[in-house]
């Protein structure tokens, strides 16, 4: 072992930059026969920046031999030593150290609960399913977050009915996860309250909402959808257009053909690129008089450009 090397990695643990305390991390983690019991006692001894660094450490490890003095880090008084603790228990043997992971969940600050969360979603005993079904009211949104996505993982489609009163969570990142869950698992039951979040006032929210209502794939969605192409904010209205496009559905081509001209540009350009994907040849002279069309939709493109695509699409069509 070359000491003095230890020596310098374990000070620049404490180093005021991080990038310096990420180099020793990785350093003493490709060192794990020569500086073992270096690291597993600075877990005790050292200062808080070198403590939570060793917790890291020793959770890439993933040796047997420090699960006792990790457990014992999970009470550690730095809210950063406890929650490396968890998040290296949960690398090691998250069965083997439930107990403390449960007793995590409670602990007083959300860092250390949200990672506490994350771990005992790979659970799968009765106490750790009420302490995920309990995090979802937990004050903090980080954690509802990661227990959302816990239950998720772990109970597939029949974790709907929980999930979907998140939908009108305070925090916008739960509600854009939720959305996307709710997509991802086809819980059909969410459709209405996704037509609604089309209006939320979180960009990301929405167009989550837009691609969990593509993945859930029902033309039952298109009649209330139809009726957003009519909506007074515009955003309502060309996410509507794009995510009947997806659908492809062909009771949206007359309103879609209608929203060509549509007073904002974007809600036309997503219109004509919906109807390309839709293929209907009833489209090919409402998009052809929009050719000269040269307001920009956004990234799109100019209007008359996307239709022109479309024209160019659907004449593919047999």
């Amino acid at each position: 072992m070359d000491s003095e090397s230890t020596r310098k990695l374990i000070e620049d643990l404490s180093s005021a930059d991080p990038l310096t305390r990420y180099r020793a991390v990785d350093a003493l983690s490709a060192r794990r026969e020569d500086d073992f019991d270096a690291v597993l006692n600075l877990l005790a001894q050292g200062n808080p920046p070198q403590r939570a660094c060793a917790a890291e450490i020793l959770g890439r490890w993933r040796d047997a031999r420090a699960f006792d003095r990790l457990v014992a880090g999970t009470q550690d008084a730095d809210v950063s030593v406890r929650a490396r603790c968890v998040e290296a228990l949960g690398l090691l043997d998250a069965t083997r150290a439930q107990a403390s992971l449960l007793q995590a969940a409670d602990d007083p600050h959300p860092e250390v609960r949200a990672w506490a969360v994350n771990v005992l979603g790979r659970l799968k005993s009765a106490a750790t399913r009420a302490a995920l079904h309990a995090a979802l009211t937990d004050h903090d949104g980080n954690v509802r977050w990661h227990a959302a996505d816990a239950i998720a993982r772990r109970e597939g489609k029949r974790a709907g009915a929980r999930l979907l009163p998140l939908l009108d969570d305070a925090d916008a990142g739960v509600r854009a996860l939720v959305a996307e869950l709710l997509g991802r698992l086809r819980v059909r039951a969410a459709q209405a309250r996704l037509i609604a979040l089309l209006q939320d006032p979180d960009y990301q929210v929405r167009w989550r909402v837009a691609d969990a209502l593509v993945a859930l794939g029902s033309q039952r969605v298109g009649a209330p959808l139809i009726t957003q192409l009519q909506h007074a904010d515009t955003g309502v209205r060309w996410r509507a257009a794009y995510i009947l496009g997806k659908l492809r559905s062909p009771k949206a081509l007359q309103p879609l053909i209608a929203a060509l001209n549509d007073a904002d540009a974007h809600v036309r350009g997503r219109a004509a690129e919906a109807l390309g994907s839709i293929g209907d040849r009833r489209a090919l002279d409402a998009l052809r008089a929009r050719a000269n069309d040269s307001a920009l939709a956004g990234h799109l493109g100019a209007v008359g450009e996307i239709a022109q695509a479309a024209v160019e699409e659907i004449e593919k069509t047999k």
